[in-house]
């Protein structure tokens, strides 16, 4: 979910660098979508209506942060718009790194891991929009059980957070440097259960590159073997004297913003899958599951564990990048 990554993540150009990513690569396994897909299912009106927000026009603040060759970078805030409460973080926060390269271009909404201060997606943002694309990294507060809250605002956070997705794409739609019909999402851990959600519910993203990412979500909070992740867990059953079956009995009745649950509205067409099969993280069982309840789409296998994947990261930019030029007609 958040971790501080390998040094070697982040750059570098040594031999043992190479061959080692090289090595992990070659382990590699990869799997198409099967000819047999018949395609998502019509999203259901109740399903759709939750996840509704009344019309709005931003009121964006958008500020210059850094002018490159290539790019322009700024920092966009607007307020959220929620249907019928006041959000728990009004603003909504987003680095648009704006290519400019000429004309309208495709646009790509990034999902973070969960937490930290985002230098693995500055990464593959700078990555994509060297290469053409416009990428909005949208910034996120830590989502965990909390002993000061009941599991049910967990929900309305997960919710919270699909219609933020939704609101950013509305920004994202109206500017001027945007084909509004080449858009879609690249999401890693909890960024990447984000982006499948996503592809449920909003049809105007139309590709979506999903990297460790699993389901369900009380699954994962249940099994999880990530201290980052335990320990929470543990402080929330000891402030309220809960054993494991309660929690996750109350978990199963109150999550419904699930990538699971939403996975049969996906078209697996439009995603490609990064497993990791030796995560501890999400689990390979959550893994798996996701993948199968979205019908099995497109997906490299991974022989690494959660965190050690992020060494694959050159293959993962370069593949996410051909896939989302591949269904976003990205020249």
């Amino acid at each position: 979910m958040t971790r501080k990554v390998p040094d070697t993540f982040h750059g570098g150009n040594s031999a043992w660098h190479f061959a080692v990513v090289a090595g992990m690569i070659a382990g590699c396994a990869h799997a198409p979508l099967p000819s047999t897909y018949g395609g998502p299912q019509p999203l259901p009106e109740a399903i759709a209506a939750y996840y509704a927000y009344p019309n709005h026009t931003p009121a964006a603040t958008i500020q210059l942060i850094r002018t490159r060759r290539r790019i322009r970078e700024h920092l966009v805030r607007f307020p959220l718009v929620m249907p019928d409460a006041d959000p728990t973080e009004p603003i909504v926060e987003v680095e648009w790194f704006e290519s400019r390269a000429p004309g309208r271009r495709a646009a790509v909404l990034f999902n973070p891991i969960l937490g930290g201060d985002y230098p693995l997606e500055r990464n593959v943002c700078l990555y994509l929009a060297e290469r053409g694309v416009h990428v909005a990294l949208l910034h996120r507060k830590t989502l965990k059980l909390s002993p000061e809250h009941d599991v049910a605002r967990l929900e309305r956070l997960l919710r919270q957070g699909l219609i933020r997705i939704r609101q950013v794409v509305d920004w994202m739609a109206a500017q001027e440097r945007v084909d509004a019909e080449r858009m879609g999402s690249f999401g890693i851990s909890m960024g990447g259960i984000a982006s499948v959600m996503a592809a449920a519910v909003e049809p105007r993203l139309r590709a979506h590159v999903v990297a460790l990412a699993g389901g369900g979500i009380p699954d994962i909070l249940l099994t999880s073997r990530d201290r980052l992740l335990t320990g929470p867990r543990a402080r929330y059953l000891a402030h309220h004297q809960m054993d494991l079956p309660t929690l996750e009995r109350l978990l199963r009745e109150h999550v419904d913003t699930d990538p699971v649950r939403l996975a049969p509205y996906a078209d697996a067409g439009e995603i490609l899958m990064f497993i990791a099969l030796a995560d501890g993280t999400i689990g390979r069982a959550n893994a798996l599951r996701l993948w199968r309840a979205l019908g099995r789409p497109r997906v490299v296998f991974l022989p690494l564990g959660h965190y050690t994947a992020y060494l694959t990261l050159p293959y993962l930019k370069c593949t996410g990048l051909r896939f989302l030029r591949e269904r976003l007609v990205a020249d």
